[in-house]
């Protein structure tokens, strides 16, 4: 900021002034700069009286070229254990070129301007989102064998409800090679074996098994499931069409059930108490959530973000989409919403239609950017309905949740 000075009374084409002091008129610096002003004054400096409250800050831009380190990229896999088990895949960012402002350091710590440079942080995680099933029974430890299952030989894990329930499905470690279509169903006991016919059951596609023991689980909706009683002990019994289902075991731990063996399609049992069946059984979510509107149209879709990107998104489906319709998974770069990269063990093409919990791995996309949607600036991605006929049965989610690596 320069040095004002009054220009009433002193002519710069002049040189004829007498020596000594100039105090222009007392009763004020009338002719004075107009431009004398406060904000254009330094901070804290006074001229002719008044205060400055300008803050000056130095900044210099320059072009920077930025080259990404290859990354390897972990793409993650559900296993009963709660883990996750990785798969590499080598990411090379594309290198960009960007304007980088350097802000000179103030020496004079009482004259700097506190400001926020930190990321936006989530304002508000939905109840949806936090919505978990609620699980009752659990056996998922300890293993150390399998117990193989046939169309003709069955096996059953006996459990104990602790509270009453509508259960909705059931989570169990599995594995095999050319299996048929599973069915897993909820029976009643007697003398602590299965009786009677299914109370409720569900299917699971035998081609999305592992063909060996990777730890993997699998969620079997059980639809609209059934009303248990806590303290009676019921069954969840498992069958396959064809090929030899694996279901994953250890020795006894479980107090409220047991393994049980049928070799002639469910006709009778056979108990084992010194072996339990991994097992998880849950009711309803607490909060369930659609993934798409009913009816629903192209261009509609769910939305998921964050403050900062992330790499998957998990959905745990409680009701199956039944339709003729597609989902794409898409991230804004700025200008317009893009497909995702999909990886190669994400669960790509689900659409809903598949009840139990899904992982959908993307690549993170280098021009990723925050847009605004309901009032949140954020990293969003969203599922988004790209064709569509009919649909029969809405979707409904219960969790949905995110992760990084």
């Amino acid at each position: 900021m320069g040095f004002y000075v009054a220009r009433r009374f002193l002519s710069p084409d002049s040189s004829d002034y007498k020596k000594g002091l100039h105090r222009g008129n007392p009763s004020g610096l009338v002719g004075v700069d107009a431009d004398l002003a406060a904000p254009n004054i330094k901070w804290h400096t006074i001229i002719f009286g008044i205060e400055g409250t300008m803050v000056q800050w130095q900044a210099q831009a320059r072009p920077s070229l930025n080259i990404p380190v290859p990354t390897i990229q972990a793409q993650a896999i559900a296993t009963f254990s709660g883990a996750e088990t990785a798969t590499p895949s080598l990411t090379c960012p594309v290198p960009t070129i960007a304007q980088v402002c350097i802000q000179a350091a103030i020496s004079d710590s009482e004259r700097v301007v506190s400001h926020d440079d930190a990321p936006p942080t989530d304002t508000e995680v939905t109840t949806q989102a936090n919505s978990d099933p609620v699980v009752d029974q659990s056996w998922l430890q300890n293993d150390d064998n399998q117990e193989s299952i046939t169309n003709t030989t069955w096996k059953a894990m006996t459990f104990t409800p602790g509270t009453n329930h509508t259960i909705r499905g059931v989570r169990l470690c599995l594995y095999g090679s050319s299996v048929g279509a599973i069915t897993v169903s909820i029976r009643a006991t007697s003398g602590g074996l299965p009786t009677g016919g299914d109370l409720c059951s569900g299917t699971l596609d035998g081609g999305q098994l592992s063909s060996s023991n990777d730890e993997r689980v699998y969620d079997i909706s059980l639809g609209a499931g059934t009303a248990l009683t806590a303290g009676t002990v019921y069954a969840i019994v498992v069958r396959t069409a064809a090929g030899t289902l694996n279901w994953r075991s250890s020795a006894a731990g479980y107090a409220g059930g047991q393994k049980c063996s049928s070799t002639n399609s469910g006709g009778s049992w056979t108990a084992d108490a010194t072996r339990e069946l991994l097992f998880e059984e849950y009711g309803n979510n607490s909060l369930d959530v659609p993934a798409t509107p009913n009816p629903t149209a192209v261009g509609d879709g769910l939305y998921v973000g964050n403050s900062s990107p992330f790499d998957y998104v998990n959905v745990w489906v409680n009701q199956a989409g039944v339709g003729t319709y597609t989902i794409t998974w898409k991230y804004y770069n700025g200008v317009s919403w893009l497909p995702l990269t999909l990886s190669s063990d994400g669960d790509k093409s689900n659409s809903w239609k598949r009840p139990g919990r899904h992982t959908i791995h993307f690549t993170r996309p280098g021009d990723w950017a925050i847009t605004t949607i309901l009032a949140y600036n954020l990293y969003w991605v969203k599922a988004e309905v790209t064709a569509y006929t009919s649909q029969t049965t809405q979707p409904i989610l219960g969790r949905v949740w995110i992760g990084t690596y």
